[in-house]
């Protein structure tokens, strides 16, 4: 079965601390509503902007509910890498991934000893997080490769020519956009979308109609999919993600924690006014 991956925001309270409860009352609900894995500590989980100590209680309240866990374990200091790699090894879960080292202009023969580093370390199969409008780095086809022990590739990219091509490899592969999920899973191992934090029911009939071959209805979904996800923008897509998860879910993910700014009242106000008008089409 083609999976759907949802990278789970992190619940903070006002006092911008991690809320374990809220996380576990989230894992919980995506799962019944048709995710497969989560994926801890990625983008939408503003996992750069959590310490070290931060990410392993992510890691921990997820696995708490469920060990469908890709654990993304990058970043610029090797030394964190490691130690968060060591403390995955003592855990069930699916696979530890990472993005390459971004901010420096490094060579390519850097990244390959990045990711040797993780795939020596890890006990566990060891997925690329390609992000490269983010990261400023590429990690295509070719380089992974060379790398060798890549099991898995997140392809954050609007080229899906870009992502198909990893599957020469033999690899676990999912492309990272929401408006590429008809795309996505009808050809690759699945999808990661953020959005299905608050719209995971609609990935999940979106997989439906794929498997029934009513292509018709797939792609009408899609287009509500990205109707709703492009309202997000102008809010910050992560920022309105809190709300919205409040709004349609129906429970409370805590609000988000600067650089991510919680919204003003009257923004959430318009936003899940206008997300609301879409949903119920």
């Amino acid at each position: 079965m083609v999976e759907i991956i949802v990278p789970i925001l992190t619940p903070f309270n006002e006092k911008g601390e991690i809320d374990g409860e809220k996380v576990k009352t989230h894992v919980q609900n995506l799962l019944r509503k048709g995710v497969d894995i989560i994926f801890v500590n990625g983008t939408t989980d503003v996992g750069p902007a959590l310490s070290k100590d931060e990410k392993r209680k992510m890691l921990d309240y997820v696995l708490d509910v469920t060990n469908k866990v890709i654990f993304q374990v990058g970043s610029l200091n090797m030394k964190e890498v490691l130690e968060l790699v060591n403390y995955a090894n003592e855990r069930d879960m699916i696979a530890v991934a990472s993005y390459p080292p971004y901010y420096f202009s490094i060579p390519k023969d850097f990244i390959m000893k990045y990711f040797k580093e993780i795939c020596e370390a890890s006990k566990h199969p060891v997925y690329l997080y390609n992000y490269p409008g983010a990261t400023g780095k590429d990690v295509d086809v070719n380089l992974v490769k060379e790398i060798g022990c890549i099991k898995g590739v997140k392809d954050t990219n609007p080229d899906f020519a870009h992502t198909i091509r990893y599957k020469e490899l033999g690899i676990k592969t999912y492309n990272g956009l929401e408006n590429l999920a008809i795309a996505s899973l009808s050809i690759l191992d699945g999808t990661v979308v953020g959005a299905g934090n608050y719209m995971p029911e609609l990935f999940s009939q979106l997989r439906e109609y794929i498997k029934a071959g009513d292509m018709r209805k797939a792609l009408d979904l899609q287009l509500k999919i990205d109707e709703i996800d492009g309202t997000t923008i102008p809010y910050g897509k992560i920022s309105s993600m809190y709300y919205l998860v409040k709004e349609l879910q129906g429970y409370d993910v805590g609000v988000p924690r600067p650089p991510m700014y919680p919204l003003e009242e009257n923004k959430v106000k318009e936003l899940v006014e206008k997300v609301r008008k879409i949903w119920n089409k």
